[in-house]
């Protein structure tokens, strides 16, 4: 005699191993988080140790010329302190930068027309340091105050818009801040105001890395 076979104990047994929706949607969350700090271009951590390198470089600018009387300018050593350290900023900023780009596509990628412009505005405020030498304008002037913020109040409005336009708001907020203390620093005189931008710089970072981590906690 053929046995029968009870149909509903073929089902197979619930084994546990679905995934429940609250924990799908935290493991989408925690892979977010993962992939946006991998993609960060400026890590808050490292963010913290060029704010470091700045202030220095800036430091040395001031103590190069605290002394002077009459003012003259940043001394050669000052300005090889300055420009090593800068040196090494931007070394290590283009190495996680290219870390952090690789294979990315779209509006996290840096675009030519956009480096362009910072690259022009940098040069624009340089060739105005000069205009103003050759009208015959004092060195406090032209190796002072406008050659501490000028620089700094022009690249941080142009970097601002470009941020702006790709709502990046940690940058945002970080320009904007370099653009007040500088403009506060054209009024501390042509030797403090090298101090006050290099506080406005690291500041500005200071403000970048926490706007920074913030965003990769939400």
């Amino acid at each position: 005699m053929n046995e029968t076979r009870d149909s509903s104990n073929t089902a197979p047994a619930d084994d546990g191993s679905g995934l429940d929706p609250r924990d799908a949607a935290a493991l989408v969350d925690q892979t977010r988080l993962q992939a946006r700090r991998r993609f960060e271009p400026n890590p808050p951590l490292f963010t913290l140790v060029r704010a470091a390198i700045v202030l220095g470089g800036y430091v040395a600018l001031w103590l190069s010329v605290r002394k002077q009387h009459p003012y003259k300018g940043p001394t050669g050593t000052g300005v090889l302190v300055f420009y090593t350290l800068l040196i090494i900023v931007i070394i290590s900023s283009v190495v996680v930068l290219k870390r952090a780009s690789e294979g990315v596509r779209g509006v996290s990628r840096s675009r030519p027309a956009e480096v362009t412009v910072l690259v022009t505005a940098w040069i624009a405020a340089y060739v105005f340091q000069g205009a103003l030498r050759y009208e015959g304008a004092s060195p406090s002037i032209v190796y002072g105050m406008y050659a501490a913020v000028g620089p700094l109040i022009i690249v941080g409005l142009v970097g601002a818009a470009l941020a702006q336009a790709r709502s990046n708001w940690p940058t945002v907020a970080a320009t904007l801040t370099v653009v007040v203390v500088s403009v506060g620093g054209a009024f501390a005189g042509p030797v403090t105001s090298w101090l006050v931008a290099g506080a406005g710089l690291t500041a500005a970072l200071l403000v970048h890395a926490v706007a920074t981590a913030r965003l990769q906690r939400r």
